[in-house]
């Protein structure tokens, strides 16, 4: 890779309703130094402080320049801002969302790179996901530009903030489809490497901190994303695979069972399956629902009670059990007792502890051995009908898949399996 980049680039910013997180998004695109001739903000319609902010940092840096006006969602305001871009004559394009944040760097890498590659018309890298709070939650399962564009009906293999292309590319692929609410991105993705076979290029580098928070389009539209993301998979590779409404089980937990019970829960999962049959394959809603059944999360779940695993039955280095109370005539819950087994695929630690807290208060641990199967006992100490609790597991210790098995995709912190979980109530 070349060293310091010769050319500039526009990095264009969508937003509404930011203003927790608008400052630290700019001042990861400012702080990239010369890299970024200008930042175009398109406000729409912000109502909570995030416009004034933007014109007292546009007073600030004359490399900011805002409008604001209302637009039809996202990809209108998308389709404004690139345009903006384009008219000004920019030509490497980024696209930084107002929660999201740029690494240290990453503009002048992707400029570097595309600089020692003039063939390539676009570059992304690696992502990771980070939380409200700017905590980490794991890594993007980003995937190659020469993989087989068939594992795109798997996920969009894409970290948004990542990409930066050349106004040539951009030009040809506006506008964005502003039918699409949540998966507008993944539609252009679908569509720059499908014009551009061979000439889009990686960075082995994490270039975006990606954020998941309660009011992004990812965490709130969670049920949109699925079923558009499934229509995206059908437009461009015919039936969308069945396994995309399965993993969606275990990203529904959030609420569950306090906001929405877990019956409720479980009946609008059928009722996405059947929204999202003209994707499927003949045949394919049935076996949606077959493998929403056959997710460790559906069936460890019970009325007023969750266990936020992975669909897999994968736990983390932090797992929530989520009880609420029983009420009479039922008997309350006296004790939690979690079944599960310590298989990761090669040792690394032979033992592992895990515990469990309430309100920090420490209530349980044991030892899980490696290959073999552990038990933990948690008493519940309130028994107040009604009263919600959660349970906060600990493992001292965690694997990622993608660092121990070649080949493998998966970026997530995995501790243990959760094979099951009983209810136990008072005598």
């Amino acid at each position: 890779m070349a060293g310091a980049p010769a050319s500039t680039a526009v990095v264009v910013m969508p937003t509404r309703d930011q203003a927790r997180h608008v400052d630290a998004a700019l001042d990861s695109i400012l702080l990239q130094g010369g890299c970024v001739e200008r930042v175009l903000v398109q406000d729409g319609g912000s109502r909570d402080g995030t416009l004034e902010r933007l014109q007292q940092r546009q007073r600030e840096d004359s490399r900011i320049e805002v409008l604001s006006a209302p637009d039809d969602g996202p990809a209108d305001a998308l389709n404004r801002v690139f345009a903006r871009a384009l008219a000004a004559g920019a030509s490497t394009i980024g696209w930084l969302n107002s929660d999201d944040l740029y690494t240290p760097g990453a503009v002048g890498r992707a400029l570097a790179h595309l600089e020692a590659h003039p063939a390539l018309v676009a570059v992304y890298g690696e992502g990771e996901h980070i939380d409200a709070d700017g905590q980490p939650l794991g890594r993007y399962p980003t995937r190659g530009p020469d993989e087989p564009r068939s594992h795109w009906r798997d996920g969009c293999p894409v970290c948004q903030p990542t990409m930066f292309l050349r106004r040539e590319a951009l030009q040809a692929l506006l506008p964005l489809d502003t039918g699409l609410r949540t998966a507008f991105d993944f539609d252009l993705w679908c569509h720059l490497f499908a014009a551009y076979p061979g000439r889009i290029g990686r960075l082995d580098a994490v270039q975006a901190l990606s954020r998941l928070h309660a009011d992004g389009i990812t965490t709130r539209l969670r049920q949109q994303v699925v079923l558009e993301s499934m229509a995206v998979v059908h437009r461009h590779f015919g039936s969308a695979p069945p396994h995309w409404l399965a993993t969606h089980v275990g990203e529904s937990l959030a609420d569950c069972p306090f906001s929405i019970t877990t019956e409720a829960l479980q009946a609008q999962w059928q009722a996405l399956a059947a929204r999202a049959a003209p994707f499927l394959a003949p045949g394919g809603v049935d076996e949606a629902r077959r493998l929403m059944q056959a997710t460790r999360t559906w069936q460890l779940m019970r009325p007023g009670f969750v266990a936020a695993v992975s669909a897999d039955g994968w736990a983390g280095p932090e797992l929530e059990l989520r009880l609420r109370q029983r009420a009479p005539p039922g008997r309350p819950v006296e004790r939690l007792r979690l079944r599960g087994r310590h298989a990761w695929p090669r040792p690394g630690r032979w033992r592992l502890r895990v515990g469990a807290t309430l309100d920090n208060r420490v209530l349980a641990t044991t030892v899980a051995w490696w290959r073999r199967r552990f038990v933990l006992d948690i008493p519940v100490p309130v028994c107040e009908p009604g009263v919600d609790l959660v349970f906060r597991l600990h493992a001292d210790d965690h694997f990622v898949p993608a660092r121990v098995n070649a080949g493998s995709n998966d970026h997530r912190r995995l501790a243990y399996q959760v094979e099951a979980v009983e209810l136990l109530p008072a005598a």
